[in-house]
């Protein structure tokens, strides 16, 4: 049981750093403007000389919208933007190149690698957050010498700490069971376990700011490896923590009851 709960404790000390490192990546998203030079590059890629990036923001303003709204369109919608665009002579002779290739059969066609285009995006946007979140959580955790071994150590050696952890953590997951919460939604719950694991930060830094722990050169490779390791699980990001999380307090809810039945 102790050993239960000193990996659940280490679980919500994980998902904490998730959060901060989670606050970090849509500061930095926000800032570099990552989605709207992801999609420019994209229109850029797959529309070439047929279609200018300057044309198709163009129409978007017209409608109220930036180049991120591409995220949300579809086929339909693309095709219905491009007739809002009025097309170059040299455009136009390089487009139709035959009568029977006709202006609207090419913006169809325009339309139909659109799709393509979007599939793109999503893809190398996903791709380029995921590469923000494991360069954030590696900086993290050096910056805070979060060593994995050396905090499941400090967890071990005080039950009444872990224990303390658990018990504020698992406030959110209990009360949504126990139907204080209602119909909330699965991303109210997630809000609310946010807030509680800002609390705990906030309550034991500590055991989340470990700069405080000595690396004991005779065990460096120990030192290194836990944390490489702690880079590795924080990268996995929030939401999976989370749902580790939510099983693991609904184990210790049930290990709980079955005590004290006994």
């Amino acid at each position: 049981m102790n050993t239960f709960q000193t990996l659940l404790a280490l679980v919500v000390l994980v998902f904490a750093m998730c959060v901060v490192v989670q606050a970090a990546q849509e500061l930095l998203k926000s800032l570099l403007n990552t989605k709207a030079d992801t999609m420019e590059q994209t229109v850029t890629q797959f529309m070439g000389s047929h279609l200018t990036l300057p044309q198709v923001q163009t129409a978007l303003r017209t409608r109220g919208l930036d180049i991120t709204a591409l995220e949300h369109f579809n086929k339909e919608d693309f095709r219905h933007l491009l007739d809002a665009i009025d097309f170059e002579n040299q455009q136009l002779q390089g487009i139709v190149a035959n009568a029977a290739a006709t202006l609207e059969q090419k913006k169809d066609n325009m339309a139909a690698a659109y799709e393509a285009a979007r599939e793109s995006f999503q893809k190398a946007y996903t791709t380029r957050n995921k590469q923000f979140a494991i360069m954030i959580s590696f900086v993290l955790v050096f910056a805070l010498n979060a060593n994995v071994i050396k905090v499941y150590q400090e967890l071990s050696a005080d039950q009444f700490l872990a224990q303390g952890i658990v018990g504020k953590a698992s406030a959110p997951f209990t009360s949504s069971q126990s139907g204080e919460i209602g119909s909330a939604s699965l991303e109210s719950t997630y809000q609310q376990t946010r807030q509680t694991i800002g609390d705990l930060v906030a309550k034991y830094p500590p055991i989340v700011r470990t700069s405080a722990y000595k690396t004991d050169f005779d065990h460096l490779a120990s030192a290194i490896t836990g944390l490489l390791l702690m880079g590795v699980l924080v990268s996995l990001g929030a939401p999976f923590w989370y749902d580790v999380l939510k099983g693991m307090t609904g184990v210790n809810n049930a290990l709980n009851t079955n005590v004290k039945q006994l």
